[in-house]
Order: C-alpha cells, then sequence, then structure tokens
C-alpha cells in the first residue's frame, strides 16, 4: 500500500491511479472496498486497469538488478514476496512529505516543493508497522524529513526489509547509518539521470561531484545500486554515466519514464530512437523492445524541442540531431 506526498493512496507506487476515495488514513484505504475490489479481480487474474507499468515492463523485459530472481516488474516481485492470500498490510510504501532540494525535469509539485509548497502527510499508526515484513520510503528526498528517521526508530527494524530511494546529495550521520544498518536486510537506490553538467541540467539543484562522492560512499556501505531512468533528454547517455564509476553495468537498476509525455522515448522519431540504441549497446535489446515501434507524436516533438534551453556543451550534438528531424 502506497502513501504519497499530497496525500493519495495507491495500491504501488506504479500504479496509474490514486483511489477515488477520500481516506483518512492509510489503514481505512487498505481496507477500503476499492482496494478489495482490485485485490479480486488481481486475485481472478483480471487485467487491472492502473497495472500498465508493469504490463510494459514484462513487454520489454529490460533487467532491473533491484529485483530479485531476474524478475522485471513490480507485481512479479510482489508475486514471489506474497504468493498466498490474504494477507494483511504487510509491505508499506510511504512519502512523509514532498521535501526536496532538487527541481528535476522529470518531476513536479506532488514530489518536489521546488515546484511549490510543502505538502506533509500525517504518519501512519505505528500499530501498523507490527505486522510489516518490508516498507519503502520515499520522497521528495527521504533524508531531508527528519519523520522518516522517526520512522526507522519506530518499526522493528530486526524483522523488516527496508527500502529506500534517494537522490544522492545528502550523506546521513553516524545515527541514521547505525538505524539503517539494523535493518533485516537494506535496499538503496540511488538516483543518477546523468553525470557532470548533463546531471546538474536535467536535476535543477545537483552538485555533481557530491552525488559522485556519496555514491561511492553508499555502494561502499549499504551495496546501494544506482537507478537510472531513460527519458527523451538523457537517452543517449547512460553508458557514459555508467563509465563515471568503478562497477559496471550488472549493479545498474533501469526504468523508462512514461510521464510527462514528451519525456517518453516512446513518441520519438525513429531514427533519434536508433540514435539512442546505437550510444547503449548494452542496453541494445531492451531499448529495442521498448521504443522502437513507431509512436512518433509531432505535438510532443515540439514540446521537447521548446523545453530545450540553456542545456550544457554535452548534449550539442544529441541536440543537433533533435533540430535536424525538425528541419
Amino acid at each position: 500500500m502506497v502513501q504519497n506526498p499530497n496525500g493519495e493512496f495507491r495500491p504501488c507506487c506504479m500504479f496509474k491511479y490514486p483511489l477515488e476515495g477520500k481516506y483518512k488514513n492509510i489503514e481505512e484505504a487498505f481496507l477500503s472496498d476499492e482496494m478489495n475490489l482490485i485485490r479480486s479481480d488481481m486475485e481472478k487474474g483480471y487485467e487491472v486497469e492502473g497495472c500498465e507499468k508493469c504490463k510494459l515492463d514484462e513487454k520489454h523485459s529490460a533487467k532491473n538488478s533491484l529485483y530479485k530472481k531476474n524478475v522485471v516488474s513490480y507485481r512479479q516481485q510482489f508475486s514471489g514476496w506474497y504468493p498466498d492470500a490474504p494477507l494483511g498490510l504487510r509491505y508499506l510504501e510511504i512519502s512523509t512529505s514532498n521535501r526536496c532540494n532538487m527541481k528535476c525535469v522529470t518531476c513536479n509539485d506532488r514530489f518536489s516543493n521546488q515546484f511549490g509548497d510543502t505538502i506533509d502527510n500525517e504518519l501512519p499508526n505505528p500499530a501498523l508497522y507490527e505486522n510489516l515484513d518490508r516498507l519503502k520510503l520515499l520522497g521528495g528526498e527521504p533524508f531531508l524529513d527528519k519523520r522518516n528517521i522517526a520512522i526507522m526508530e519506530s518499526v522493528p527494524r530486526h524483522n523488516i526489509e527496508l527500502w529506500l530511494v534517494t537522490n544522492g546529495s545528502i550523506w546521513p550521520n553516524d545515527y541514521v547509518r547505525k538505524l539503517l544498518n539494523e535493518f533485516k536486510n537494506l535496499v538503496i537506490s540511488v538516483s543518477i539521470d546523468g553525470y557532470g553538467e548533463l546531471a546538474e541540467y536535467i536535476r535543477e539543484g545537483t552538485k555533481w561531484s557530491r552525488i559522485e562522492r556519496n555514491m561511492n560512499r553508499f555502494r561502499y556501505e549499504f551495496d546501494a545500486k544506482p537507478h537510472f531512468v531513460f527519458h527523451t533528454i538523457n537517452a543517449p547517455f547512460f553508458e557514459q554515466t555508467i563509465e563515471q564509476f568503478d562497477f559496471n553495468s550488472e549493479h545498474w537498476s533501469t526504468d523508462y519514464l512514461l510521464g510527462p509525455k514528451w519525456l517518453n522515448l516512446q513518441y520519438l522519431p525513429v531514427d533519434v530512437k536508433q540514435y539512442i540504441i546505437s550510444q547503449n549497446p548494452l542496453m541494445e535489446d531492451a531499448l529495442s523492445k521498448y521504443c522502437m515501434e513507431d509512436k512518433f507524436r509531432g505535438d510532443l516533438f515540439e514540446r521537447l524541442m521548446s523545453n530545450l534551453t540553456g542545456y550544457p556543451p554535452l548534449l550539442d550534438d544529441y541536440v543537433e540531431l533533435l533540430y535536424g528531424r525538425v528541419a
């Protein structure tokens, strides 16, 4: 079950739509008729509207090293974790707030207060933590909100696998690192969508030298994995980004941005997608499955071009290719 920074509830963070009902807390949402219907349809093997992301992931079969046993989607991972139903609330994903120190081109005010107001969620009833075996802390930036530390202090750490998604800008202090090391298992994902001036361009607020240093720290102490999300601006530079670190592609997890649509690779011209694939031979098979169908949208391409302003020199050749397509 997921609680987003704006107070929305979803079955999981990949689910396309928030629950329609207005619920006072995550327990009420979890036990709602709306969630019971979704669970019932899933148990019957029906295709549930809202699960499009997992369906797409399973279609292109991109390897994501965050998942275990070579599953390629969230729902495959959950099926492995929890093969038998009913179970109760065993897995919780929560965003305590949208507090963040970055204003990424892929983001919005739902996940970053750099776009607008700060949104604080009420924390779940601590009694809910007792039966959890997995907890995922999201943002905003989790290390920027002290209430995430309060959650880590409150849960039965030795019984829980903690998943944490960070932008890598903050290296936690000794006390927080001690808490992290007390969890039954720990999976830290560090979002890295480019390197150097590219990272600083698409993730406003980034200081690359800090991210590079902290990524190596997270890797050394927690075996954290860098996570790269392909979109229309950074896609040609995945393998160049890998080269900035001394661990190879097998240690990275990857994903594809679905929205906003002007950042979705699927809607680029075919020749541009061919160029992107040529720059990432390690990802050739997965990229081809994901984006080579011709879904070109001129309106979305125009939107991309109108947003490509003030870009760094690293993007010069790629932008030249894009402008050639306009001509």
